[in-house]
C-alpha cells in the first residue's frame, strides 16, 4: 500500500480536529443564542462558499445543476438534515450536553455500517457485526446512566448518517453541495433573523467588533474543515479515514470532562467502555482489510 499523502493527512487532522474543538467556538458566541447562531451560520456559509466556487472555477457547474429538480430536491433534504444536526449540536454545546454530543459521533461510523446494511444491501462482516452489537450495549447502558434515552446522541447520529447517505446520492462535491444546500436554507434563516431582530434580540450580540468577527467567523469555521475533510477522502485509504475521524468525538469528550467539568458517572463510564471497545473492533477490522 503506498504511502499515504501527507498534505491528506493533515487536511484530515485539520477537519477532524477543528470539529474536535469547535464547542469552544459555540461557547463564546453562546450568548447570541443557539437559534440565532446556527441562523447566522446558513448566511455566512453561503458568503464563503460562493466566492471558493468562483475562484475554483466551478460557478457555471453549480449554477446549472442548481436547474434541476433532482438536485433541488436531494440537497432540500440534507439542508433540512444538516438543520437539524447544527440546531442540535449548538444547542447541546451551550447547555452542558457536550460529552453527550460525543457519544453520538463516536456512534456515527458505526450507524453508517448499519445503514449500508440495512438500505444499500451491503454485507456485514463478523467484526462490523460485534461492534454494532457492543455500541448498542453501551447506548442500553447509557440510557439507563441517565434515566433516559441519549436522545441528543442518537439525534446527532442520526442525522448526520442519514446526510451522508442522502448526499451519495447527488451529483455535487462538497463545496457546491453546502453552497446548495446553504442558498436553499437562507431564506427561511433570512426571514428568522429579520423576526428575531424585530423581537428585540440583536441578531449580531452586543453588536461589537468582537461579536460581529464572531458571528462572520462562522463561514469560516463551518467550510474550512468540510474543505479539509473533502481533500483527505479523496487521498487517503478509507480505513485510515475511519481511524482519524474519531478524532472529532475525542475532543469533544474531553472538552466536555475537563474544561468545562461536565459530569460523567461510573455507569456512564461504562456505557463509554462499550463504545469504545466497539470502536477498537471496527478499526482493527478496517485496519485488517486495508493489509
Amino acid at each position: 500500500m503506498s504511502r499515504p499523502s501527507s498534505s491528506a493527512v493533515l487536511s484530515a487532522i485539520l477537519a477532524f480536529g477543528t470539529w474536535g474543538i469547535v464547542p469552544v467556538y459555540w461557547k463564546w458566541i453562546g450568548h447570541v443564542g443557539a437559534d440565532i447562531a446556527v441562523a447566522q451560520r446558513v448566511v455566512w456559509t453561503l458568503a464563503m462558499t460562493l466566492p471558493l466556487l468562483l475562484m475554483r472555477g466551478e460557478w457555471q457547474s453549480w449554477w446549472r445543476e442548481l436547474r434541476q429538480g433532482r438536485v433541488i430536491r436531494t440537497h432540500a433534504l440534507a439542508a433540512g438534515l444538516l438543520g437539524v444536526n447544527w440546531g442540535t449540536f449548538v444547542w447541546s454545546a451551550l447547555h452542558g450536553h457536550l460529552v453527550e454530543c460525543s457519544l453520538g459521533y463516536f456512534l456515527n461510523p458505526l450507524l453508517n455500517v448499519l445503514i449500508g446494511c440495512v438500505l444499500l444491501g451491503e454485507k456485514l462482516s463478523r467484526w462490523q457485526k460485534v461492534s454494532i452489537a457492543l455500541a448498542g450495549c453501551g447506548v442500553g447502558v447509557q440510557m439507563v446512566a441517565a434515566g433516559r434515552p441519549p436522545w441528543i446522541a442518537l439525534v446527532l447520529a442520526f442525522t448526520f448518517g442519514f446526510y451522508g447517505l442522502v448526499r451519495r446520492r447527488s451529483v455535487q462535491g462538497p463545496l457546491a453541495g453546502l453552497a446548495t444546500e446553504s442558498i436553499l436554507a437562507l431564506p427561511l434563516a433570512l426571514l428568522f433573523l429579520v423576526w428575531t431582530q424585530f423581537q428585540g434580540r440583536d441578531v449580531f450580540g452586543d453588536g461589537g467588533a468582537r461579536d460581529v468577527s464572531l458571528v462572520m467567523g462562522l463561514g469560516v469555521v463551518t467550510t474550512v474543515p468540510l474543505l479539509g475533510f473533502a481533500h483527505a477522502a479523496r487521498h487517503l485509504p478509507f480505513s485510515l479515514l475511519g481511524l482519524l475521524q474519531f478524532l472529532a468525538p475525542t475532543g469533544q469528550f474531553l472538552l466536555g470532562v475537563l474544561a468545562y467539568g461536565e459530569p460523567l458517572s461510573p455507569l456512564s463510564l461504562i456505557a463509554f467502555g462499550f463504545i469504545w471497545s466497539a470502536i477498537a473492533v471496527f478499526c482493527t477490522d478496517l485496519l485488517r482489510k486495508a493489509n
